[in-house]
C-alpha cells in the first residue's frame, strides 16, 4: 500500500501544481471528435496473483440512466479484494471488502458524489505475492 499511496500523492502533485499556482492548461487542439458513449468503454487489464485478468473501467457515469452506471470490475468471485477510492487530496471516501468490485457513486455515508477523477486502488486480501492495482477514473453525472 506504501507504493500506491507514493504514487498517488506524486500524481496528485502533479495534477494540482498548476492549479494552485494559478496557471492554466493551454487549450485542446480540435482533433477527431469523441462520441459520449466511446470514453465510457475505455478501461485498463491487469492480472491478478490467481491469473484472473482484471478489467477495470476508467470511467462510469451513476446518472441512473441504466447504462454505466457503477463502476464495476469483473472478478473470479473467490479472491477477496480490498478496494478503496480516495478524492484528489487523498482523503479516502468509499472502502470495501469483498470478492466483487462494485461502486455507485457513493461516499461511505451514502452521500452522492459530485463529478470528477477519483483514485482507486485495488489490492488482494492474503496470498503469498498479493495483487495490487491503483489508477485514475473519472465519474460523470
Amino acid at each position: 500500500m506504501n507504493l500506491a499511496r507514493i504514487v498517488a500523492v506524486f500524481c496528485l502533485s502533479i495534477l494540482l501544481i498548476p492549479h494552485l499556482a494559478g496557471q492554466q492548461e493551454k487549450a485542446a487542439t480540435p482533433g477527431l471528435p469523441i462520441s459520449e458513449v466511446q470514453p465510457l468503454a475505455l478501461e485498463t487489464m491487469a492480472a491478478d496473483s490467481a491469473g484472473a485478468v482484471l478489467q477495470i473501467p476508467n470511467v462510469f457515469s451513476p446518472n441512473g440512466d441504466q447504462l454505466n452506471d457503477y463502476f464495476v470490475v469483473t472478478t473470479d468471485g473467490t479472491t477477496v479484494y480490498k478496494f478503496s477510492v480516495f478524492t484528489r487530496s487523498g482523503t479516502r471516501i468509499y472502502q470495501s471488502l469483498s470478492p466483487s468490485i462494485l461502486w455507485d457513486g457513493r461516499s461511505i455515508d451514502g452521500k452522492e458524489l459530485k463529478e470528477g477523477t477519483y483514485y482507486y486502488v485495488i489490492e488482494e486480501n492474503g496470498g503469498s505475492n498479493p495483487f495490487e492495482k491503483a489508477g485514475f477514473m473519472y465519474l460523470y453525472r
